[in-house]
């Protein structure tokens, strides 16, 4: 299962896309947006808001994937972000 890492309103959700296969987008507002690629499952709709837990989806391997996995990009205007950042993960050591 996909869980919201924060509220905010879903700008696109499309079930089967050739590349991204399920794809969710949601937009966090000041410029982050988020989103989840290859889901199995979408459980929202565009223009549909979201609060932080709320489930969103399911993992699968739909569009260009090789297996099931999740794709979770994180975007801060126009800046690729590390998604880890936004749930407190801490990154591994450097090699």
């Amino acid at each position: 299962m996909i869980r919201a890492p924060a509220d905010g309103l879903v700008t696109l959700a499309e079930p089967d896309l050739h590349f991204e296969g399920g794809l969710t987008l949601i937009d966090h507002g000041q410029g982050l947006i988020s989103a989840y690629l290859h889901q199995s499952r979408l459980d929202v709709r565009p223009g549909e808001r979201v609060v932080q837990g709320q489930a969103i989806g399911r993992v699968g391997a739909s569009g260009r994937a090789t297996g099931p996995h999740l794709c979770w990009r994180l975007k801060w205007r126009d800046r690729n972000l590390d998604p880890s950042l936004l749930v407190g993960a801490e990154a591994p050591p450097p090699a």
